[in-house]
């Protein structure tokens, strides 16, 4: 009688410790969601309720935004096929003022968020980097592709300060603020 009330109790230990660890899971998925899956948070403040004011044009910040420089840019999660870097907060845009021959009527393209249908040399001078950095100075080791906010073709206005500038074609964006002004699908 003894052993098999021991056995009751073991399988009644292992049950409530297989639910609890059930739970868990379910509580840590939700948060890996909000998280982007690695266990670092965006900022609590990076979603801005408004819209804000002063937009500028990517052309125009590449030829004359200095490192440090306050910039409001709005663009579309695009501009390339992998716009997310894989467990960094950072991405590609590309200015919301282009237009995007993929999404004409008739075209089928399987990825149109990589804006394969714009000329070459419109895509170069349109295109930024976008990076949500950590108090380290690096980008948070967030995978914004889980950040259900943030998608391909979705239109953001970005806020933030310019990056180091490598070279006058390149610009990145260190975003202290976004606000999703339009998702796609």
């Amino acid at each position: 009688m003894k052993r098999r009330s021991h056995n009751l109790f073991a399988c009644v230990v292992l049950v409530t410790f297989a639910l609890l660890t059930l739970n868990g899971c379910a509580d840590s998925e939700e948060t890996d969601v909000e998280s982007g899956g690695q266990g670092v948070s965006l900022p609590e403040t990076l979603f801005l309720t408004a819209a804000p004011q002063g937009v500028q044009s990517i052309t125009d910040l590449k030829a004359n935004a200095k490192e440090g420089d306050k910039v409001t840019v709005s663009v579309v999660i695009g501009g390339r096929k992998d716009v997310f870097v894989a467990n960094r907060a950072v991405m590609t845009v590309i200015a919301s003022d282009v237009t995007n021959g993929c999404l004409a009527g008739g075209d089928h393209c399987a990825t149109p968020w990589d804006y394969c249908c714009a000329p070459p040399e419109q895509l170069l001078q349109s295109l930024a980097t976008v990076q949500i950095l950590g108090p380290d100075a690096r980008p948070l080791t967030v995978d914004l592709n889980r950040i259900g906010r943030l998608k391909p073709l979705n239109t953001v206005v970005i806020k933030g300060t310019v990056g180091p500038r490598t070279d006058p074609s390149s610009l990145v964006i260190n975003a202290t603020g976004i606000f999703v002004e339009h998702q796609q699908g």
